[in-house]
């Protein structure tokens, strides 16, 4: 017999691809549709307020929306822990050898960290309405008399500040960036693009998604920045915000 025993492996190790392959699964469906669906409303912005607010409207009829937004959160949890766990227990060879695939394997787990702090961030300041060193953005869908608020309250969280904007536009893109290589990456795992030629050709159009919901994610934020917030909009907004007792959302003030 032996002298040395052999080490336990952890669960992670031993169903190894079983978990890799959910967690790629968890990353299209449902986290990877909601960003998509998600991204394309914002990008309403553009072709004005009434289409946005006709958006979130439509979002908010669904039937089963807890259920929905219960079952992503769970998605969005899983995808989440399994992502910081082989975040940390991975390596890559980017110092030494800067190759594609290791600046993409690298790239993937640093837009990965920056989407989930952003992530937090923007449900704590929308949904939760902390205020987060000015940065605030409750979202409101109607006012106190029933006005149409949806694009008044977007616009009024990111004129506020130029940080918010940063913040937004980094945060924004690098989901796009982890879920468009992720989903490049997640067809190999899966065992679909075998050959080299047709991880390339499959390459091409995860880029041309991508590119696709980067332009629907900076567009979103040129039309909340190009909507004109009159007095009246500021007035239903602060009213609501005193309605539901939360912090006073920072007006555009040009910074």
């Amino acid at each position: 017999m032996s002298d040395h025993a052999t080490p336990s492996l952890s669960p992670l190790d031993t169903h190894h691809l079983l978990f890799r392959r959910l967690h790629s699964l968890s990353g299209i469906i449902p986290v990877g549709v909601f960003c998509i669906a998600h991204l394309f409303t914002n990008f309403q912005m553009m072709l004005g307020a009434s289409h946005f607010q006709h958006e979130v409207e439509f979002i908010h009829s669904l039937p089963g929306l807890l259920f929905i937004e219960i079952s992503l959160w769970g998605a969005i949890g899983f995808h989440a822990v399994l992502g910081v766990v082989y975040t940390l227990t991975g390596k890559s060879n980017v110092k030494h050898y800067k190759e594609n695939a290791n600046v993409r394997y690298t790239l993937q787990r640093v837009s990965g960290v920056l989407a989930l702090i952003f992530i937090f961030l923007h449900i704590a300041t929308l949904r939760w309405r902390w205020d987060l060193f000015g940065w605030f953005t409750p979202f409101y869908a109607h006012g106190v008399d029933g006005e149409p608020l949806s694009t008044a309250t977007t616009a009024a969280a990111l004129q506020s500040h130029w940080l918010v904007v940063v913040l937004y536009l980094v945060g924004a893109l690098s989901v796009v960036y982890h879920w468009a290589n992720g989903l490049w990456t997640s067809a190999i795992t899966w065992g679909v693009t075998i050959t080299v030629a047709a991880q390339k050709r499959w390459g091409y159009l995860c880029a041309a998604m991508g590119l696709a919901l980067a332009i629907f994610a900076v567009g979103a934020v040129v039309g909340a920045l190009k909507y004109d917030l009159t007095e009246k909009d500021k007035q239903a907004i602060e009213l609501k915000v005193q309605a539901s007792g939360s912090t006073p959302v920072h007006q555009a003030s040009g910074h």
